[in-house]
């Protein structure tokens, strides 16, 4: 299995070096900087864990506290990306199947990736299993515990990788999924403030909990090892085992490409030229003179039929809503507080910002190598940003409906001037996010599988000055509330929108010309991004 698994990773190595021009090593070195950032404090907390262990004088918080944490660990590597809809390190089974390597082996390389998605709770475990050995109280055999736990998650996480992913292949079943999945997420919260139905109260009195794994591997870790806690640990550790391997088996049987043939041809009412979905295809072609209304139309067409645009479009008037939803209630029980009589505004916020992705810092992603149509037609380059922008903001205001729309039918705060406030901050920020967003695409390319439901590539270095971007261009914005709160009046509210609408326009223009020459002159580099290919491990 080595030299398999050795020849697989030397192949993916030698595709990121390519993917990451030689003489731009700043997005390299930025990106390992954030990396360490974000782990580097991972391992602060694996080392507060680490002392709080060693201490036998916290035998008493050790016992509540292991298989608590145990339980968040399991939650995290298992749900975490999935909320991020995203696959970490994985394998390309299209680009490995032809290749004289044994399921087994493919399945074990597979396990070992499913690492990368829980990176954290790998610090946290060895940092709590060094406290443990440290400490005298315990035996020094209580942490091996953690073996059979850390191996469940990974045959269950890559399980759940190849399952969900089959499930987001057609489109009726991946909606249906992203709602359900929406639910199952908030429904804790609205747990917590509404409180626990007595039904349930009364299940979790006679349930017992200790057939739970992460319960069984909290009694193994702290020394109190017995033969049910060992049976119940390796029953689940071997039913993850049988899980993933019967849906990564499924995985190389199944096409995914005749799923979504199979699940987008149209019937009905679609199917007619002159239904309503196709009068707002062909709308902007009426409203704009060709080439911009063609270009308009093609990407309307083109993202609504993209995976990876939909699940966003869909978590950002769901998810969006949903995971605010309990703040409301609980602010609008006690006081009315800004966040409570700013709802659909700060939700509408919230899904422009999940659009970011699909819609601002990278419109030419989805494209690919097919990008290079653009230098050999007859259309100005600016023209094509110029609609690529105005399909964004299509959506956009789709996107503020739907969260309108759906606060309407919650009875949540709904009303004419809510409804404008939502329409005008989300514009305004718009013009903002195309103005650095087209300076992006065209300086920071990169390919993007529109098929992939689930993100499996970062960004690289404007990525992380994402982490700048936004709360700068978000200054307007809070500029705009605040004058109400010092002036009491709409008026001023306003005010402060029109002259930061009026200030983005001159910054878009801009951006603009700049976006444009950088297309121009980096036209080689640009082209070379976008044609990038995937490598047998997606990062």
């Amino acid at each position: 299995m080595l030299p398999q698994i050795r020849a697989i990773l030397w192949a993916q190595w030698r595709t990121l070096l390519n993917f990451y021009p030689r003489g731009n090593m700043g997005s390299l070195v930025f990106t390992v900087t954030m990396s360490l950032v974000w782990y580097g404090m991972a391992a602060t907390g694996a080392v507060g864990v680490a002392i709080l262990f060693r201490d036998p004088g916290h035998m008493q918080l050790i016992e509540r506290f292991l298989p608590t944490g145990l339980m968040f660990a399991f939650l995290y590597w298992q749900i975490v990306p999935i909320l991020l809809v995203s696959t970490g390190a994985s394998l390309d089974l299209k680009r490995l199947a032809v290749y004289p390597i044994t399921h087994t082996q493919l399945f074990g390389l597979e396990v070992l990736l499913r690492l990368s998605t829980g990176i954290e709770m790998i610090l946290v475990l060895t940092g709590a299993t060094i406290g443990l050995l440290l400490n005298p109280s315990i035996p020094w055999w209580a942490c091996t515990g953690f073996l059979p736990f850390i191996f469940m998650n990974l045959c269950l996480a890559a399980g759940l990788r190849d399952l969900v992913g089959r499930l987001l292949a057609n489109r009726r079943i991946r909606e249906a999924a992203i709602f359900g999945l929406v639910l199952l997420v908030a429904l804790p919260q609205v747990l917590l403030m509404s409180g626990i139905p007595s039904p349930i109260r009364q299940f979790a009195k006679e349930f017992r909990f200790d057939w739970w794994p992460w319960m069984a591997a909290g009694r193994i870790a702290f020394g109190k090892s017995s033969v049910t806690a060992w049976s119940v640990l390796l029953a689940w550790t071997a039913a993850a085992y049988l899980f993933g391997r019967s849906q990564f088996e499924r995985g190389f049987r199944f096409d995914s490409e005749e799923a979504r043939a199979t699940s987008t041809k149209p019937a009905g009412l679609l199917s007619n030229s002159g239904s309503l979905v196709e009068f707002f295809y062909r709308l902007p072609s009426r409203l704009f003179a060709d080439p911009l209304g063609a270009i308009i139309e093609k990407e309307i067409r083109f993202l609504s039929r993209a995976p990876r645009f939909r699940l966003v479009f869909l978590m950002g008037f769901s998810f969006g809503l949903l995971i605010w939803l309990p703040i409301a209630l609980r602010t609008a029980n006690t006081q009315a507080s800004v966040f409570a009589s700013n709802y659909l505004a700060a939700v509408s916020l919230y899904a422009l910002l999940l659009l970011g992705e699909v819609s601002f810092w990278n419109t030419f992603g989805f494209d690919r190598s097919a990008s290079q149509i653009y230098y050999l037609l007859p259309v100005r380059f600016s023209t094509v940003l110029l609609a690529k922008n105005i399909a964004a903001a299509i959506f956009v205001f789709l996107e503020v409906t739907l969260v309108a729309l759906i606060c309407f039918i919650l009875r949540m705060p709904v009303s004419g001037p809510k409804l404008l406030e939502a329409y005008s901050v989300s514009f305004v920020l718009s013009i903002f996010l195309m103005a650095i967003g087209n300076l992006g695409s065209t300086h920071y390319p990169r390919p993007v599988n529109p098929s992939h439901s689930w993100r499996s590539a970062s960004a690289g270095r404007f990525q992380g000055m994402l982490l700048l971007i936004y709360p700068i261009l978000s200054i307007p914005i809070m500029l705009a509330y605040l004058a109400r709160y010092a002036f009491y009046s709409n008026w001023a509210f306003y005010g402060v929108l029109l002259f930061a609408a009026a200030l983005g326009l001159v910054i878009y223009t801009i951006a603009m010309e700049s976006s444009v020459q950088a297309a121009e002159e980096r036209k080689e580099k640009f082209l070379t991004a976008l044609s990038q290919g995937e490598g047998p491990v997606s990062a």
